[in-house]
């Protein structure tokens, strides 16, 4: 059952409807019963009307009193509401109420001015009744978990033998500490319990706790589970009574204290939620706690009546598979045979973005973007159903979020190298993999790639000159700079960074070295080799903004290849003795 509470402005029109002889709360459901699709009509009980003088219902939860014309308004020939196009519509599953004024009516009397006795007596009466109606809600809503309150709430979660925990227990905080080379977001639920080294006493958190990606630590309140223990002192509680995945420690950096307030209402609400949740059993939802309870994503899956299949992503180790067995066969249905199938891998997705920022921005408030569209991406594929096609749409607007960029565009997507980008359709095609975020190449011409050049020399060579080294440098960043800017597809092999050609733009000086400029190579001047090179050793180190590095320190190291649109910087050149050792 449901209610909805009338206000005073209602029930008055009700009233005065009524003693002008009109039709008061004809109710009518929402949608109509046999309606093929909007604008819907409903048939009003006295036709024909005069006018519809209010129209009352529920919409978004609320009530509402429906604007004539901008909502609603009468058929031509007075027997129908009909619902206007583009405006407010009561909520779906409800029932609205009509008050309107049939052509034929008898008025039961005439002195309804304001001030006149019966519009005095009217207006006491539907205040009174306003007064009831408000009365009525606050029983009604002290009924339910969600909107019950004080000792009203006390008396809905006795239900559930659930008391509120009083003053005078110990509580404090925990810190909880990141796994080394763990990414992306660690949830730690209310409820998350942490014991003493013995396991003699329990804290329990009352909150949720989210470790966003790249957050070392982080802090939560905790609560003894028993009223009579003593406090504890600093770095007592450091055992986890049920492991989180990505969590690596957990203690509390300060001594616990006697609490000096009651539970209040949202953490009792919250405690509440969770006894019925871990009480659940038999339902697909209790499989789905008891796999996120052990920090795992997988696919659940009925193939057949009786059996369910558990397809988890990637291979458990054989105690985590112990605890997780113990969990789903105390959840699972009686009768149902549950598999658990072990997944493959997740596929590392690799994305290359174009990326317009806002002028002006410091290159630190740059990165500081940069970071958060990867952070932003991570915590997204974190989430995505398994086997779910990644919406570029979704990826675009997460992007754009960003306090700071103007416009992002997605050229490029790869899980395990292979090509998943559709753009015509607009998605990542994952529908067969389960996924997780690797490396996201962002392209900010805004922010430039810088490249270092480090020259060894031994002491019984000639010094190259830095200066013309620093010139020959630059004037080939120039040059590659203005073939990534024009983006053209036939230029992709020529912006391919590589050891030779690098080291071919040298001035270096000794007998029998010739340098070459970049449009000499590209015009066919070969590359240097490292016999070319010698007595110097030439390495060259590439950082994106992203603070991954690559370096060329010899012809068979991988290339490097621009971007469209990506930019090069010098980041210095250093000339350098070799160690007496290096060859």
């Amino acid at each position: 059952m449901s209610f909805r509470r009338k206000t005073y402005p209602e029930v008055a029109e009700s009233l005065l409807n009524r003693l002008l002889g009109g039709v008061s709360g004809e109710a009518h459901p929402y949608p109509p019963a046999k309606a093929a699709r909007e604008p819907y009509r409903h048939a009003l009980e006295r036709p024909p009307v005069d006018r519809i003088t209010a129209v009352w219902g529920a919409h978004n939860g609320e009530t509402y009193r429906f604007a004539a014309d901008a909502d609603y308004a009468l058929s031509a020939d007075g027997a129908e509401l009909e619902w206007r196009p583009g405006g407010a519509r009561p909520d779906e599953g409800t029932a609205f109420e009509v008050h309107y004024l049939p052509r034929q009516r008898e008025m039961r009397v005439n002195d309804l001015y304001p001030g006149s006795v019966v519009r005095t007596l009217m207006e006491a009466v539907a205040l009174e009744t306003a007064g009831l109606y408000a009365q009525m809600e606050t029983v009604y809503r002290a009924g339910f978990l969600d909107t019950a309150s004080g000792g009203a709430l006390d008396h809905v979660v006795g239900l559930l033998g659930i008391r509120r925990v009083r003053a005078g227990r110990n509580s404090g905080e925990l810190r909880f500490t990141r796994a080394r080379n763990t990414a992306g977001e660690i949830t730690i639920p209310a409820g998350t319990r942490v014991a003493t080294a013995d396991g003699a006493i329990e804290y329990e958190t009352t909150a949720d706790l989210t470790l966003v990606d790249g957050q070392a630590a982080a802090k939560v309140a905790a609560r003894d589970l028993v009223a009579a223990n003593d406090a504890l002192g600093a770095d007592s509680l450091v055992l986890m009574v049920r492991p989180i995945a990505g969590v690596e420690a957990v203690t509390n950096p300060a001594a616990t204290a006697r609490q000096e307030r009651d539970e209040n209402d949202d953490e009792l609400r919250s405690r509440a939620r969770r006894f019925l949740a871990g009480s659940a059993r038999g339902t697909r939802s209790a499989l789905e706690a008891a796999v996120a309870a052990e920090g795992l994503r997988a696919e659940i899956l009925e193939p057949s009546p009786g059996r369910v299949d558990i397809q988890l992503q990637g291979v458990l180790d054989p105690d985590h598979r112990a605890r997780l067995d113990k969990a789903v066969r105390s959840a699972r249905p009686a009768g149902v045979q549950v598999h658990i199938h072990d997944g493959s891998p997740p596929a590392k997705i690799t994305l290359d973005l174009r990326l317009t920022t806002a002028p002006g921005l410091l290159d630190t408030e740059l990165r500081a973007v940069q970071d958060s569209i990867r952070k932003r991406y991570a915590d997204y594929f974190a989430h995505l159903p398994l086997a779910s096609d990644g919406s570029l749409t979704r990826l675009v607007g997460l992007a754009i979020g960003v306090d700071g960029v103007d416009d992002v565009r997605i050229t490029a997507a790869h899980a395990d190298g292979a090509d998943v980008l559709d753009s015509a359709q607009g998605v990542l095609n994952l529908a067969s993999l389960s996924t997780e975020l690797g490396e996201v190449r962002i392209v900010d011409p805004a922010l430039a790639t810088a490249l270092r050049l480090v020259l060894r020399y031994p002491r019984s060579a000639a010094i190259p000159d830095q200066a013309r080294l620093s010139s020959a440098t630059e004037a080939a960043i120039a040059a590659l700079n203005e073939l990534a800017a024009a983006g053209n597809a036939s230029d992709d092999a020529k912006r391919v960074l590589d050891w030779s050609r690098l080291s071919r733009l040298l001035p270096l000086p000794h007998a029998g070295w010739s340098s070459a400029t970049l449009a000499q190579q590209l015009a066919g001047t070969a590359g240097a080799s490292a016999a070319d090179v010698a007595p110097y050793t030439v390495h060259w180190v590439l950082t994106r903004p992203n603070a991954l590095s690559q370096v060329l320190d010899g012809p068979t190291a991988p290339g490097f290849a621009l971007a469209t649109g990506e930019r090069l910087s010098l980041a210095g050149v250093v000339v350098e003795v070799k160690p007496k050792d290096a060859p």
